[in-house]
């Protein structure tokens, strides 16, 4: 059996997957998680009149679940430190965001089934780390990640026409 924090993390790879697929984009899983990465997202060409061809986007996928307060603008996940390093302060050559999937507080409501629709409720918001200062925790470092960050198809297509275009993804 799945535990609890498995079945988040296998519900938060399948929504980056089925979100960036529908938006005609493929995505590789990385194999063995050693630089706090889990998949690319890959464009084929350019896009939004950039000039970097085929440009891809790293992506750490977390989930969390909880209701938030009516008109909160973002959220808190408490992110392992290995993690926020990876992602804050290592350059790269592929673009990297933190993509946390924001589940509701009942699990009876995360993922429900018919013969008309498959339906995993919320979404998922990115956030760039790059450049933002190492930590001097232990365990976690709490980030907070704007609802405006929508990782949908929008979202997707936005930050890979960023990455063609050679412009920064920071937050």
């Amino acid at each position: 059996m799945l535990s609890h924090n498995d079945i988040m993390e296998e519900l938060s790879l399948a929504y980056v997957r089925a979100v960036a697929s529908r938006a005609g984009f493929a995505v590789e899983e990385v194999r063995r998680d050693r630089d706090s990465i889990d998949l690319h997202i890959l464009a084929g060409g350019t896009l939004g009149g950039g000039a970097l061809h085929s440009p891809a986007l790293a992506v750490q996928v977390k989930a969390t679940a909880f209701d938030l307060p009516e008109g909160c603008t973002q959220f808190p996940y408490d992110l392992k430190v290995r993690n926020y390093n990876h992602l804050a302060q290592q350059p790269t050559l592929i673009p990297r965001v933190l993509v946390v999937l924001l589940l509701p507080e009942d699990e009876g409501r995360w993922l429900t089934w018919t013969e008309e629709a498959l339906v995993l409720r919320r979404s998922a918001y990115w956030l760039s780390l790059c450049g933002l200062p190492a930590t001097s925790n232990e365990g976690t470092a709490r980030v907070h990640l704007p609802r405006t960050q929508v990782f949908d198809s929008a979202g997707i297509r936005g930050l890979l026409e960023r990455i063609s275009r050679q412009e920064a993804i920071v937050t």
